[in-house]
């Protein structure tokens, strides 16, 4: 006899062959007891085995059924927050398809095909109000980190770009997890993805455990409360000091704050001057090319000082290495074993950031960061020749003499730019009015062609010239090479044909040695030209051309203030030697 059990759901039937269990026989007043009592048990026991199946959802937090939009403008950003201040990740072109995770006001958390997670403008895209309602479900749950630092991700596995890192006891929310991977949101606002084994997140179902990830690189992500409280516990700095950015991507800010306008974002072993420091561990920062700003400090790792560098002591502003091998191999790290990045040329000058075993770490004509070898270069210090102040002469023997200062260019005429941005017409500027000042110190009768970011014509300034009859006219210049980025130097110019050419190749000889000394750049030597406001001034007349912008050394020297200075008092010195007055 065969007595059929049959659940509420009638797709479920087990037949149990007479009323015997394991050799026994009930009664009849028992079966009916037993066999209700064996029903229940086992519907409890397949809702327990359900229960222990893991979600296959694509992202696992459970989404039955993703949402869906695209792109709808030519490009759009896709970013490590939600606002135009984070990170741009990438563009996405139209048409590109979205898989929308979470919403947050316009901000759309969103993962491309590739699983690469970031956050776009939902205006641009074809998400709306109606599609909201469909959204996942977040876990929503806070998480510690349990190791000293953790990498965060552009998506769910170790082949995915590392964007942030985190650090022990660092608290973020996780919105969803996958595997062995959780999507979370971090303090500053931006979301990636970490592996839940290093946090206090207990999925219900773990994966396979993949390799411990990379803990080699920083992120902008504020360490914790410990951390702060250890750096705070350390000796008091001495600035400046240089650091090396140890983040893959490290914004440069306005202001020491996470919400602070990024300016841009620096490089992966690119070393910084740090100018100051808070108690939160954001440095001041000043980068070779002279501009400044705000890092996070524990992206950054110190670099010490070489204590046997014969030029410690001399406080070097800026400092030079002149390549004396044919060709020098630039390479990742100071020795042979690193691998070679790029080269250098004989008298080529490079940018000394940092010295370590007889190795430099440099910036090179072309902008590029490596480590050569000191053996094969000539190291030279830009640095003050002494106090340009003219305050302790006695003025009456300039007071009679007029000279005429042109800074080039000027408005919309802005001169040559630089391989970072720089300006000819503002360098230019800078160094006139430098010059201005300690030339009027010593009592000489100053005239400006401009004195602010104003356009003139070049006849114009030759007949501002003329009309002060003045007895000096020196042009400011910087120069540039659409052909050559290793062009580098110092060179100055006159006009050979007209009646004070003479007394114009003196003045020319002299600021060519007095600049080139002190830049300490290739001296390019005195040349002639036709330019317009040699030609037609009848007075003795130069113009200088300080070093080349499209060079990124050279540029550097250009965008330090220090050096605009020295710059300004070469060319002070010149006019002294000019007219024999002392210096």
């Amino acid at each position: 006899m065969t007595n059929a059990i049959k659940s509420d759901d009638s797709s479920l039937s087990i037949s149990l062959p007479g009323t015997r269990l394991k050799g026994m026989t009930f009664p009849k007043k028992v079966r009916t007891p037993y066999r209700k009592l064996f029903l229940l048990s086992l519907i409890w026991t397949v809702i327990f085995i359900l229960l222990l199946i893991p979600a296959t959802s694509s992202v696992a937090g459970v989404v039955s059924s993703p949402v869906h939009t695209e792109v709808q403008v030519n490009l759009l950003n896709l970013r490590t927050g939600p606002s135009t201040s984070y990170t741009r990740i990438q563009g996405l072109p139209s048409g590109t398809p979205l898989e929308v995770l979470f919403q947050e006001k316009e901000w759309l958390l969103v993962r491309l095909k590739d699983g690469t997670t970031g956050w776009v403008d939902g205006k641009y895209t074809g998400f709306t109000s109606s599609l909201a309602d469909k959204l996942p479900p977040v876990i929503g749950e806070k998480a510690t980190v349990t190791v000293n630092l953790l990498n965060v991700r552009l998506g769910a596995g170790l082949n995915y770009q590392r964007i942030n890192q985190l650090h022990l006891h660092d608290t973020v929310t996780v919105y969803f997890h996958e595997g062995d991977w959780v999507l979370v949101r971090l303090a500053d606002e931006t979301s990636g993805w970490i592996y839940h084994e290093y946090t206090s997140f207990a999925p219900q179902a773990a994966g396979t455990e993949p390799q411990i990830p990379d803990i080699n690189a920083a992120s902008e992500t504020p360490p914790s409360a410990t951390h702060q409280q250890l750096t705070s516990a350390e000796e008091e700095e001495q600035f400046p000091y240089n650091v090396i950015v140890t983040s893959t991507h490290l914004p440069l800010r306005e202001q020491p704050q996470l919400n602070s306008t990024p300016l841009e974002e620096l490089t992966k072993d690119m070393v910084l001057t740090v100018l100051d420091k808070t108690n939160e561990d954001w440095l001041q920062v000043e980068l070779p090319d002279g501009r400044q700003g705000w890092v996070a400090g524990w992206c950054t790792q110190k670099l010490e000082e070489d204590k046997n560098s014969e030029n410690k002591g001399t406080d070097p502003f800026i400092r030079l290495a002149a390549v004396t091998a044919d060709v020098l191999r630039v390479r990742s790290g100071p020795g042979l074993d690193y691998t070679q990045t790029g080269r250098v040329f004989c008298g080529n000058h490079l940018l000394i950031q940092q010295e370590q075993n007889g190795w430099y770490y440099v910036r090179t004509p072309t902008g590029q960061y490596g480590w050569v070898s000191s053996e094969y270069t000539t190291p030279i210090n830009i640095v003050s020749r002494g106090n340009s102040s003219a305050k302790a002469y006695d003025v009456t023997q300039s007071q009679n003499i007029t000279v005429v200062i042109d800074p080039g260019h000027g408005g919309e005429d802005k001169g040559a730019t630089g391989v970072s941005g720089l300006k000819e017409k503002n360098v230019n500027l800078t160094v006139s009015l430098y010059l201005e000042e300690l030339l009027r110190a010593r009592g000489f009768n100053v005239v400006m062609t401009r004195k602010n970011d104003t356009y003139l014509t070049l006849a114009e300034r030759a007949a501002l010239a003329e009309k002060a009859k003045a007895d000096l006219f020196i042009s400011i210049h910087a120069n540039a090479s659409l052909n050559n980025k290793y062009a580098s130097g110092t060179e100055t110019y006159y006009y050979q044909n007209k009646k004070t050419s003479p007394q114009s190749l003196y003045l020319a000889s002299l600021i060519q040695q007095e600049v080139s000394a002190v830049l300490k750049l290739p001296n390019l030597g005195v040349k002639k030209a036709p330019f317009h406001v040699l030609r037609e001034t009848s007075m003795p007349a130069a113009l200088v051309e300080l070093a080349f912008l499209s060079n990124a050394v050279d540029e550097t020297i250009l965008a330090s203030d220090h050096c605009l200075k020295l710059a300004a008092e070469a060319l002070y010195r010149a006019v002294l030697r000019y007219y024999n007055l002392n210096q």
